[in-house]
């Protein structure tokens, strides 16, 4: 497989070349396989999925393609988990760029102990979003429990404008290219020498609700009449307020990725790529304010954007102009660099994962993530839901966010489940 990069694809390998553009996974099992069994479900799914093994290629005419021609197998390393936590592994691993022009864009981390194995993996963000490694894990562990499987392979690795719904490109395009596409002006592109790679010291906080104290959060999203992403996100936006509302206000930004997947056609579901968007809110948490009235602000506001099918429309134009005329598109991304931070957090929430309790002899106890890059200052948190219970992860960089500082926000968002889960 040989195709030329999506400008959304190029302009994610250019940000992890330069900075860190990366996500992890843990998941605790019961249940030891050995490494070469590890390493051959590995082997079946970059058979199976295009993207788990490719590399890019890069044209003296500035042309970049990936193929899945001469692509090694996904590195396996151990750890000890009575030595190293995995957060630590984690925290590591996110700080390390990967070799594009090599592949692959994945490599996983393993200890044993006992009848436990623990898994830490690591994707670039180029070949996938948190929903389509999901994918990939509930393949990886169907190929451990029956090595025998047959392999259902895909020959092209998926690009998201080809597959959006016919009537949704149809409303795409009738609402034409954005102004800030369509009117901007490309200065001269100058040689820069850049920022130098970033060297984050990542803190990892991780926690989980049992599935009784999960079933009171869902409970009050549906007594309130809204999403359970949105009481997740008005817990933490509210504790975000307290936090810094007194001396910075009490109107506080939530960043939120959102899946492709319901406007793209139906066997999308199946597919281990790059499906998701970026929308922000910006929500009033003032104190009298309680937190089904800021998940109301949140659920109405991002259904707002997403019914004038934001940020899609965005993403297809970008993807599909956004370069014309650019000869040179990695000094063009570097004469434009990134818009500053401008929220107070980014909540991916995947909610209940397609993931299986049993695999065979294998028992998916805790899955976390994921655990996404945190740079110049970002806070990110996960949630996801596996078989009835919450687990979440915050990360930041301790060079940028003092960690007592994140620990308040922490303890007052657990404070505030707390008195949801009485």
């Amino acid at each position: 497989m040989k195709r030329k990069t999506t400008v959304y694809e190029r302009i994610l390998y250019h940000m992890g070349d330069t900075s860190l553009m990366h996500f992890a996974f843990r998941v605790k099992v019961k249940g030891i396989f050995s490494q070469d069994g590890l390493k051959e479900a590995l082997h079946k799914l970059q058979q199976k999925h295009p993207l788990a093994g490719v590399r890019v290629i890069m044209t003296e005419d500035k042309k970049q393609y990936i193929t899945t021609e001469n692509v090694p197998p996904v590195p396996i390393n151990r750890f000890n988990e009575k030595e190293t936590d995995w957060k630590a592994v984690a925290g590591e691993e996110l700080c390390k760029s990967f070799d594009i022009f090599k592949g692959p864009m994945i490599r996983v981390f393993l200890s044993r102990e006992e009848d436990i194995s623990d898994i830490v993996l690591i994707f670039h963000h180029a070949i996938c979003d948190g929903l389509s490694a999901v994918v990939f894990l509930h393949d990886l562990f169907s190929f451990l429990a029956n090595p025998e499987q047959p392999i259902s392979q895909y020959t092209k690795a998926p690009i998201f404008t080809n597959l959006i719904k016919k009537e949704v490109l149809d409303v795409i395009k009738s609402k034409g290219m954005p102004e800030w596409l369509k009117n901007r002006k490309i200065t001269e592109l100058k040689h820069t020498k850049g920022e130098p790679f970033p060297k984050p010291d990542y803190m990892i906080h991780s926690w989980s609700f049992t599935e009784d104290d999960a079933k009171k959060i869902i409970s009050l999203a549906k007594k309130s009449n809204v999403s359970v992403h949105g009481i997740l996100g008005a817990v933490f936006l509210k504790s975000f307020a307290q936090e810094f509302g007194p001396e910075e206000g009490f109107k506080r930004v939530l960043q939120t990725p959102v899946s492709f997947k319901p406007f793209l056609v139906n066997e999308v579901k199946e597919y281990f790529g790059l499906f998701n968007g970026i929308l922000k809110v910006e929500i009033d948490c003032s104190p009298e304010r309680t937190i089904p009235e800021i998940a109301q602000d949140i659920n109405k506001k991002l259904k707002d954007q997403l019914d004038n099918y934001d940020p899609l429309v965005g993403y297809y134009f970008f993807n599909e102009y956004a370069l014309k005329g650019i000869k040179d598109p990695e000094l063009f991304f570097a004469n434009n660099p990134g818009q500053p931070m401008d929220y107070d957090f980014s909540l991916s929430n995947l909610g209940r994962i397609q993931m299986q309790k049993e695999y065979g002899s294998y028992e998916i106890e805790e899955v976390y993530g994921p655990i996404f890059s945190a740079i110049k200052g970002e806070k990110v948190i996960s949630a996801n839901t596996h078989q009835g219970r919450m687990f979440f992860t915050c990360i930041f960089d301790k060079n940028f966010s003092e960690s007592s500082v994140c620990g308040n926000i922490i303890k007052r968002s657990l404070d505030m489940f707390q008195d949801i889960m009485k």
